[in-house]
């Protein structure tokens, strides 16, 4: 049995949970459920994800040829919940995190804190063919460097630097060139912001590129930006990267809407087709816009 080892920082806080919401922690089940979602936006079939990912349908299941496992994480101290004005873009980025549920994640220990790390552990019971393999690995490789995980992933939060594949340019131009290789529509582009990454400023300047989205992209069953009634998955995600020099950019990612919307909102030509709309407001605390 092969192992792979990666080391996972959070950026932002993630809001992730077993079966107590207000006991924050990462499971492996919720890993492995963003490898699927990453290997099937890349073009992988039905019958591929039961060969990587196992399946149980009638007489056909087979096991999964992939365990993912979680080591205990390193935590320096608890969060706390944030203070935020409702009006503000911090506010506009953090209430459905802290109105969901009635309010059980929003206390202490409720989310996994900025700068806490977690051991991702992949092993594997057998090899795959090797299409397969490759496709599964740039599902890795787009995890790590583009994945998010918990509430509000799609938003920003839950994401993570990954000690073994370190963000740049370089990286993201190789990364997006591989991912359109695969799906021709996918849309990754830079966003508009560029600063030292202290927690309150990415989560204003979260706030402010989503609505800056929403400008142009009003919610609704036939928004690639998803609905809540009815429910209707984001194609659109906004994810902080720090790079090797320190700074921290955003990235805005649209998943193929044929791969996850539903039909009414297939309709709606990428958003991020023309690029990354304006921030909602010009004077960004703690960051500068800045165009790419």
């Amino acid at each position: 049995m092969t192992k792979q080892t990666y080391t996972l920082e959070f950026l932002t806080p993630c809001f992730c949970a077993g079966a107590e919401p207000a006991l924050a922690e990462v499971r492996a089940p919720s890993i492995r459920g963003r490898l699927r979602w990453w290997f099937r936006v890349l073009g992988g079939s039905r019958e591929d994800e039961g060969k990587v990912f196992g399946e149980t349908a009638g007489d056909s299941g087979s096991a999964s040829s992939l365990i993912v496992r979680v080591e205990e994480g390193v935590v320096a101290e608890r969060w706390q919940p944030v203070q935020f004005n409702q009006g503000s873009n911090t506010g506009y980025l953090l209430y459905f995190a802290k109105a969901s549920g009635d309010g059980a994640r929003w206390v202490e220990g409720g989310a996994i804190p900025v700068g806490a790390k977690f051991e991702l552990q992949l092993l594997w019971r057998r090899k795959l063919q090797p299409q397969l393999q490759a496709l599964f690995d740039l599902a890795l490789e787009s995890f790590l460097i583009l994945g998010s995980l918990g509430l509000r992933s799609t938003r920003g939060l839950g994401c993570f630097a990954t000690e073994q594949r370190p963000f740049s340019r370089e990286c993201f131009d190789d990364l997006r060139a591989r991912i359109q290789q695969r799906a021709p529509t996918f849309q990754l582009k830079f966003g508009n912001f560029e600063g030292a990454g202290a927690e309150q400023d990415l989560l204003n300047a979260l706030g402010r590129q989503l609505r800056g989205l929403r400008k142009i992209c009003p919610a609704g069953a036939q928004s690639p930006l998803g609905a809540s009634i009815p429910r209707q998955a984001s194609a659109v995600y906004l994810r902080p990267v720090r790079t090797t020099d320190g700074a921290f950019k955003i990235v805005v990612f649209e998943a193929p809407a044929e791969r996850v919307l539903r039909p009414p909102a297939r309709r709606v030509a990428p958003i991020l087709a023309a690029g990354v709309p304006e921030p909602h407001d010009s004077s960004p605390r703690g960051g500068r816009i800045r165009r790419f």
